[in-house]
């Protein structure tokens, strides 16, 4: 195993600060390395940059984020170490893990407590009796119910000491067999006249995000076009209630969240769109080599994971013009106080404020 210090580790998308690890992956490599479990006997769960698949040489990462695998192999890669089987979070565990393949867990605290319940819920369905379950996260984004929850689905667990702001609790699964956990959400969209369901680690799976509302009401504004991208889909509704209104014949979603794409073609079947709609898992459009679109919707976040990262939108917007026709517009929402403003000049012709509101602004940029 090669000793944590000693690692050349990047984040992925590349940022101007920050390092790409944390307290919790060191409490994770630390009490893991302490075990003699074979190294491909580990399924590593929710590694964001790398650290605890590099370190632990792991076999297996189960995730939903297409970020958090293409940084996790980019530094598998730069260490000269074996590249590991990637999961996704929408995969069946008991379809794609033996039971030698999961001798030891080893667990990173998500963001979303319904994704981490979840996600519990499907190792328990999974995991032989006496299986060590190791979990970490950063004190300030741990719930009082993390310790309780590993205990509902996993067993017997060790809630271990503070340290550097993070904390490890450690369970041994025992005999108990509790209910599976969907974690989905639903609701009804006015705009479509039809639920709308989300996996559980899609963001605003339980009611309409404002921002999407927003730019919903500039849709009408726009005119029909023959190819439309909705650009971090999430649970389809931009680019559903778009093909609703005739906008396209042709939709492609694109999410670099497993489960946003898996929610995004559920909510398609559900619906009685006559739209040709295809899906895109990825960096945003980075790798995407399909035709391009008269016109791009965009959401953009400003997260990744929990860090606010105005970045992460700005990547997503400065990858739209090369997948525009000559003439082709980006129609995007955003919170006023981001400055996407001067990425927008320098990446399209014209520029110019259509809506806004007190809390948002929406930008349609021309290429």
């Amino acid at each position: 195993m090669p000793h944590f210090d000693k690692l050349n580790l990047r984040q992925y998308p590349p940022v101007n600060r920050g390092q790409a690890f944390n307290s919790a992956d060191s409490l994770l490599i630390e009490a893991a390395g302490a075990r003699p479990t074979p190294v491909d006997a580990t399924l590593v769960v929710n590694d964001e940059f790398g650290a605890v698949c590099c370190a632990l040489q792991a076999a297996t990462l189960w995730t939903d984020s297409y970020l958090a695998s293409l940084s996790v192999q980019n530094n598998l890669r730069r260490n000269k170490l074996t590249s590991v089987k990637v999961l996704w979070s929408t995969d069946t565990l008991s379809e794609n893990l033996t039971r030698n393949q999961c001798e030891l867990v080893v667990m990173r605290v998500p963001k979303q407590l319904s994704y981490f319940e979840y996600q519990l819920s499907q190792l328990s369905s999974v995991l032989t009796a006496g299986t060590t379950v190791l979990v970490a996260g950063m004190d300030k984004h741990l719930s009082p119910a993390t310790a309780s929850l590993i205990e509902n689905y996993i067993g017997p667990t060790e809630r271990h000491r503070g340290k550097h702001k993070a904390r490890l609790f450690s369970a041994c699964r025992d005999e108990r067999s509790p209910e599976l956990f969907s974690g989905s959400g639903e609701y009804h969209s006015d705009t479509l006249n039809q639920p709308l369901m989300s996996l559980a680690n899609v963001f605003a799976r339980e009611k309409m995000d404002i921002g999407s509302l927003f730019l919903l009401e500039s849709l009408n504004t726009l005119a029909p076009t023959e190819r439309v991208i909705d650009l971090a889909c999430g649970n389809g509704i931009i680019g559903l209630t778009a093909a609703s209104l005739g906008l396209c014949k042709n939709l492609l979603m694109c999410d670099e969240s497993a489960m946003a794409i898996a929610s995004a073609r559920a909510n398609t079947e559900r619906s009685a769109t006559q739209c040709n709609v295809s899906y895109h898992h990825g960096d945003g459009l980075l790798e995407y080599a399909g035709e391009p679109a008269n016109l791009i919707l965009c959401n953009p976040p400003f997260h990744l994971n929990h860090r606010v990262d105005e970045g992460v939108g700005r990547r997503l917007l400065a990858q739209c013009a090369a997948h525009l026709v000559k003439g082709g517009s980006l129609c995007l929402v955003a919170n006023r106080h981001l400055n996407y403003l001067p990425v927008l000049k320098r990446e399209f012709s014209m520029v110019e404020k259509i809506a806004q509101n007190n809390k948002f602004v929406v930008w349609q940029a021309r290429r």
